[in-house]
């Protein structure tokens, strides 16, 4: 108590000016409209201020919810996509099948490790097992593919990237065009090259390349990526086709894992015919 009053004591003279000064300003308010009306829109002004970037810190606070609530959203819109699905035209004469059953269903997840720089990159995401996720789904992105899933914890999986030299993706020009298979050439992250694409192909730059179908692990017409160049290679039979990808390796953030709901049919009736 005793050094508060000596701090007040040796800055009285600067208390007393601030004093003068707030009654002073009080009195002008009192007695001036004008000055009294600048004052009021001032500090509304303020307070405006103040109230707009409270609300922005706590909309950024609530964009990691915000951002998995969407991810959950556009998973269960996924899934009713028509090429999701294919038709069962075995159970027609009911009344209660529409005739549809579902091919694929989407698992959303969070990227939360990647690489780009590396000859074989690997991404890590916040779900495994105990969501479903299994080794060799597919993973794609709002953009377009992403990946392939290579093994799974409890509660996260690493994935094979795009960006990686073992992995191939069986790829379609726009959707009606040539089947090739998409490959990395271990240099740019932003690009692949699509093999296999014959000089009867009608090329433009732009045009878009979409997983075809031919993989059980991806489902049709996804996006891949879009024609940045293409070369004949001799003899003249075949296309050198470079490839824009869609999805940004570098920035990448929100998935979803596909679960082929018919895999181990599918599985089991190759390796019956495997084994023939």
């Amino acid at each position: 108590m005793r050094n508060l009053f000596l701090f007040l004591y040796r800055y009285y003279a600067f208390f007393l000016f601030l004093i003068l000064q707030v009654l002073c300003l009080l009195l002008i308010l009192e007695n001036n409209s004008y000055h009294r009306a600048a004052f009021l829109n001032l500090t509304d002004e303020m307070v405006g201020k103040t109230t707009a970037m409270y609300d922005n810190i706590t909309k950024y606070l609530k964009l990691g919810d915000e951002n998995r609530k969407l991810a959950e959203e556009n998973a269960r819109l996924r899934n009713l996509f028509p090429s999701v699905s294919y038709s069962d035209t075995s159970k027609v004469y009911s009344h209660k099948d529409s005739g549809r059953k579902q091919f694929y269903t989407f698992i959303p997840a969070q990227v939360i490790q990647t690489s780009t720089n590396q000859p074989n990159n690997y991404l890590i995401i916040d779900k495994g097992s105990a969501q479903g996720i299994e080794p060799r789904m597919a993973v794609v992105g709002p953009e377009g593919v992403v990946g392939i899933v290579k093994s799974t914890s409890k509660n996260f999986a690493s994935l094979f990237s795009l960006l990686h030299s073992q992995v191939t993706v069986s790829a379609r020009v726009r959707r009606d065009g040539s089947r090739g298979t998409i490959r990395w050439d271990g240099k740019s992250p932003d690009y692949v090259n699509i093999d296999d694409i014959t000089r009867q192909e009608t090329l433009h730059k732009g045009d878009t390349i979409f997983t075809s179908g031919v993989s059980r692990i991806f489902p049709d017409n996804i996006p891949i990526g879009y024609v940045e160049e293409f070369n004949l290679i001799e003899p003249g039979l075949f296309y050198s086709v470079r490839v824009k990808l869609a999805t940004n390796f570098r920035k990448v953030d929100h998935v979803y894992v596909v679960n082929n709901l018919l895999h181990e049919e599918m599985d089991s009736l190759l390796n019956k015919t495997n084994a023939q």
